[in-house]
């Protein structure tokens, strides 16, 4: 393999650098494993061998040099395009990107995975977004122009960095900003860049579902990262009766975090109705309240489901999991999309083992094709992945714990990871 000079020093300086952004101190031939995934997640064209790292980091005694390809690839996951662009800098890449960095490849973007385009191209295609719809008169995008700003979003998220510049240059855009938060949350980072994110949206929200979604937004990630109630709470308005004229996704993050606060002993200001009331009423009557939106997907149960698994209410799963498969049924195979097959099968995996049933939990788990799973909320959806895998005896629980705990240093999410690991042990016993 094509190799490179390497000095030892330098290496070093890499390796710390990777674990601080990994938020993994790596130890052991454990950390490794969850290290190499999280390598593979970033960018799959390039994995890192669990050998090669106990290498890289002294764990076994190293012979000879690293490949080219490894050091790229550690280099690329803390942002820089390679080992030699790392190597000749000594401070963090510039926020503002040449004017003439290519289109990406035609087999790129024709390419489902947005992890064929680099960070670079990424940005210069949410750049070129807001060059070319930044008036409203011209905001009327393609099927094909979303799918290239989706693929843009998710690779920036992947890579879990947002350059700030570009974002405010959205955020002078009221109507670029609502499409963008709204269309692509920052689920996995509202510890982190996307408090920006949604502040700047909070800003502009003007609507009663915007006010609601931000609202929402913030106190879920404050319950993410085990903030006190008393204080979640002020972040999250007070629960009204279901309305038809907001989403059913937005309207269900606030009853689920109603449900958990709920059952944790901190009943909110409701009107006549419970969260398990409202709850319940939303699941029955989907396609009555919003029969536009209960058409395209099951919404109101899709964003229901892991806050009714945490507050254990077996009525409102039980109801999630009809709910999502009576979805399931009705859908147009020809019209799919398997990374939303992955999150609601995931769902189901869940739904199951609360209600008992981890025979068809441990079946529909063995069906989930996680490497090739994209979504706003991977590392998120890494701890609900990992934790089934431990419940249904799928894999040593030494291994589901590590990537647990990678996930959670990563996203910060250590009140997600506190009541996962619980229901872990409820379930476990």
């Amino acid at each position: 393999m094509t190799t490179i000079d390497q000095n030892p020093e330098q290496l070093n300086a890499l390796a710390q650098e990777v674990i601080r952004v990994s938020g993994l101190d790596v130890t052991c031939t454990r950390d490794c494993e969850v290290l190499s995934e999280e390598l593979r997640a970033f960018d799959g064209r390039f994995a890192v061998s669990i050998s090669t790292l106990r290498r890289f980091f002294g764990l076994i005694p190293k012979h000879g040099k690293y490949s080219t390809n490894t050091l790229n690839t550690l280099s690329r996951y803390v942002g820089h395009a390679s080992y030699r662009a790392w190597r000749q800098s000594t401070h963090p890449p510039l926020n503002h990107l040449p004017a003439d960095i290519p289109e990406p490849s035609a087999q790129r973007v024709r390419n489902k995975s947005p992890q064929g385009w680099s960070t670079q191209e990424a940005q210069a295609q949410l750049e070129r977004f807001v060059e070319r719809f930044g008036d409203p008169k011209n905001f009327h995008l393609t099927t094909h122009e979303f799918r290239r700003l989706k693929d843009a979003v998710f690779t920036i998220y992947q890579r879990g960095t947002l350059d700030m510049g570009l974002w405010m240059d959205v955020a002078a855009h009221p109507h670029l900003l609502r499409f963008v938060m709204e269309q692509f949350p920052p689920l996995d980072f509202l510890a982190t860049f996307g408090q920006t994110m949604l502040e700047s949206y909070t800003e502009q929200a003007t609507s009663a579902g915007e006010v609601l979604f931000a609202q929402s937004l913030k106190a879920a990630g404050l319950v993410a990262q085990d903030a006190p109630w008393a204080h979640t709470l002020l972040a999250l308005p007070k629960v009204e009766p279901l309305n038809p004229l907001i989403h059913p996704l937005v309207q269900s993050r606030q009853i689920g975090i109603a449900l958990l606060a709920e059952s944790e002993g901190h009943g909110l200001n409701t009107r006549g109705q419970s969260a398990v009331d409202l709850a319940l009423e939303g699941l029955r009557n989907e396609h009555t309240l919003w029969p536009r939106w209960a058409n395209q997907s099951c919404y109101f149960a899709f964003n229901l489901a892991d806050w009714a698994i945490m507050s254990g209410e077996q009525s409102v799963v039980q109801a999630i999991s009809e709910n999502i498969q009576q979805f399931k049924n009705s859908q147009d195979w020809y019209n799919r999309d398997s990374d939303m097959d992955t999150i609601l099968n995931l769902r189901q995996v869940w739904n199951w083992i609360e209600l008992g049933e981890k025979e068809n939990a441990s079946s529909v788990l063995e069906q989930l094709d996680w490497m090739a799973f994209e979504s706003m909320e991977t590392r998120t959806l890494s701890l609900w992945y990992h934790s089934a895998l431990w419940v249904l005896n799928h894999v040593p629980s030494q291994i589901c714990e590590a990537n647990i705990k990678q996930a959670a240093a990563v996203t910060h999410y250590h009140g997600l990871k506190r009541r996962i690991l619980d229901i872990v042990a409820r379930h476990s016993s």
